[in-house]
């Protein structure tokens, strides 16, 4: 049976000894920042079975992740985890940031205080493996934004643009700044420099701590040596703890470190200095041949091959042995030594650290200045791509000739009944399905955005979502404006102007409520297609059920005739047919067959009691639509932060 050797087993004497030789007076400030783990372990859970047995039927299953997980880290030094894919190198920087989603067991410390989600928000800084960065901001106006939202609120434009200025600088970003971030369509930096970009980013809080997931992946040779050349200059010249995950990294970069941490299947094989990694497998009696590269070689050694029962077994008896082999050795017992020396200081000494954490702990940005930060950013993010603010001001009209030219000028005789009908049923569907196809297209790297820094702590998803309330407004004003003025006076409906603000009004609602609809299940939702289908079947299923104008509501089922209560079809269409349908005046045929000599003994057919209701309507429209945002807003809260890579 496998043996390790946990903090606790560590004879207390032993400790007690070694605390004695150590100088803990309470006055002594802290000279170097240190970050400190000591037997973390990390759990799951998993839900086995097919997913159509649901949340509840399915067996949960718990999933070790990280086992006794101990690290040792000083301001001045790079230290790179290295292992193979599902090794537990990310969820360990998941478990140091205070961001693990599973049960988290053990300490992680910052400067021998444990540490706080607060505290690692305020001094770590997590740079993730994926860059999520708007594609028609600069460089510069990237960080400039970013500046705004991670600084103090007290901090004035010169004290921004300086902050940004020096964050170009430290990261090589000089020859780029001016340049467009890019993306798909519209190339623009290189994918070097947006990971450059996306860690100046993290820099600007100037934190004591760097975590990096991953930062090479999808670079070159070159451009990644490039990089690890950068965080090793940050850690050394600037006096920080640069902590990141790499795979294998090419022999050049492999040097760089100053501490390496190996890790399979959860457990620490390896944590120690990078000129000793060599020697200590020597030992075991694992020696690097020679022309090889050591992060290669020990990488492989540390891995499970699955391509065979046989194989498998071995190598993973051989990674059993390896990490018993580390638990058991004098690098982990000094690790553990050191950590539990440096945190069993006084209490006063705790103390006074604590007050010196609140003290320099900067105020983040307010709520107006996030606000109008965030505001900010979407509108001249839109405004530099064509595509996007012409999709947002004229795709609605797009209808506007389908629709004349169908329909064409209404007359008051029998068969313009049906064609107002028809177009009052578009007038209701259309604009909420087209807000919903602009969401789809806008929304997403928008909302990646708001993750990213949501869970850096820098604002509310209320903070966010009121901002893109505000930024979408003026263009969906604009766009039903041109709808509702092309369609209401081509199309010959009433030409009273108390109608046509009634009619523009609902259009303007409706159109507002297809995309907070469309938003509120990409908050559910993170596929963006699947969150387009589902907009659509609701407003569609909505529109048919609710609205009137295909089947009357009072002959429906009575299942269907409660459900249109709560559904805000059923009074847009009311107001729809009220607005048109009272005092219009139609004509009857010469052959003696019924008609509607006019428009209200269709609304008493239909829509009894539909002109008295109008107020009543309208509020109830404007109540569902307020609803609407307060759901997206809880939502938001309740699906929390995903784990994005």
């Amino acid at each position: 049976m496998e043996t390790t050797t946990s903090a606790f087993d560590i004879p207390v004497n032993y400790i007690l000894g070694r605390c004695t030789l150590g100088n803990w007076d309470d006055d002594d400030e802290q000279a170097d920042t240190t970050l400190s783990v000591l037997n973390v372990s990390y759990v799951v859970k998993e839900r086995v079975g097919p997913w159509w047995k649901g949340a509840c039927l399915r067996r949960i299953k718990h999933k070790i992740v990280l086992r006794d997980v101990s690290m040792h880290m000083k301001s001045g030094q790079i230290t790179a985890i290295l292992g193979g894919s599902g090794s537990g190198k990310t969820s360990l920087l998941d478990c140091i940031a205070s961001r693990a989603s599973g049960t988290v067991s053990g300490k992680v410390y910052y400067n021998n205080m444990e540490c706080t989600k607060d505290i690692a928000q305020t001094f770590t800084s997590y740079v993730m493996q994926a860059d999520r960065l708007l594609p028609n901001l600069t460089v510069r106006e990237t960080l400039r934004y970013s500046a705004q939202l991670r600084l103090p609120g007290h901090a004035s434009k010169f004290d921004i643009e300086e902050k940004v200025s020096k964050v170009i600088i430290e990261m090589g970003l000089r020859n780029v700044a001016d340049s467009r971030i890019g993306g798909s369509i519209v190339r623009g930096i290189s994918g070097g420099e947006k990971r450059r970009v996306t860690i100046a980013i993290q820099l600007l809080q100037n934190p004591k701590i760097l975590l990096l997931d991953e930062p090479t992946s999808g670079l070159d040779s070159f451009t990644a040596r490039s990089l690890i050349s950068s965080l090793a200059s940050l850690a050394h010249n600037n006096g920080k703890i640069v902590l990141l995950t790499i795979h294998q990294p090419r022999s050049e970069i492999f040097k760089m470190f100053d501490q390496i941490a190996l890790i399979s299947r959860g457990q620490m094989v390896y944590f120690g200095r990078t000129d000793q990694i060599v020697t200590y497998f020597s030992d075991l009696g694992h020696r690097c041949p020679t022309y090889t590269n050591p992060s290669d070689y020990f990488v492989d050694l540390a891995s499970v091959d699955r391509r065979n029962t046989e194989i498998q077994e071995e190598t993973s008896e051989r990674v059993k042995e390896l990490s018993s082999a580390y638990s058991n050795s004098t690098l982990h017992k000094d690790v553990v030594y050191q950590i539990i020396e440096d945190t069993m200081k006084p209490t006063t000494g705790r103390q006074l650290i604590t007050q010196k954490i609140n003290y320099y702990r900067p105020q983040k940005s307010g709520f107006f200045r996030s606000l109008f930060t965030l505001l900010g950013r979407m509108t001249l993010n839109v405004f530099r791509d064509r595509t996007s603010y012409i999709s947002r001001i004229f795709l609605l009209s797009l209808f506007v000739p389908f629709i004349c030219v169908f329909l064409g000028h209404l007359g008051k005789n029998q068969t313009s009944l049906q064609d107002r009908i028809g177009l009052l049923y578009q007038s209701s569907q259309v604009p909420p399905y087209v807000a919903a196809l602009n969401a789809v297209g806008l929304f997403p790297p928008l909302r990646d955005l708001y993750y990213r820094e949501c869970s850096d702590g820098l604002y509310s998803p209320t903070t966010f979502l009121l901002a893109y309330v505000l930024h979408i407004l003026p263009f969906t004003i604009l766009s039903s404006s041109i709808f509702s003025s092309v369609v209401y006076w081509v199309t010959g409906l009433q030409p009273m102007t108390q109608n046509f603000v009634h009619f523009s009004s609902l259009i303007f609602v409706m159109h507002f409520f297809g995309e907070i609809m469309c938003v509120l299940v990409m908050g559910a939702f993170m596929n963006p297609v699947l969150a387009t289908s589902t907009s659509g079947l609701i407003l569609s299923s909505s529109g048919l059920m609710a609205s009137g104008f295909l089947r009357n509501v009072d002959k429906m089922l009575p299942i269907f005739q409660w459900l249109a209560w709560g559904n805000i079809f059923k009074y847009a269409g009311e107001i729809l047919a009220a607005n048109e349908f009272h005092n219009l005046e139609l004509t009857c045929g010469k052959n003696g067959t019924f008609c509607f000599p006019d428009g209200d003994t269709y609304l008493n057919l239909v829509y009894p009691d539909a002109v008295e209701n109008m107020t009543r309507n309208f509020w109830a429209v404007g109540g569902f639509t307020t609803a609407l945002f307060i759901c997206v807003i809880v939502v938001f809260k309740l699906r929390g932060i995903p784990n994005l890579s």
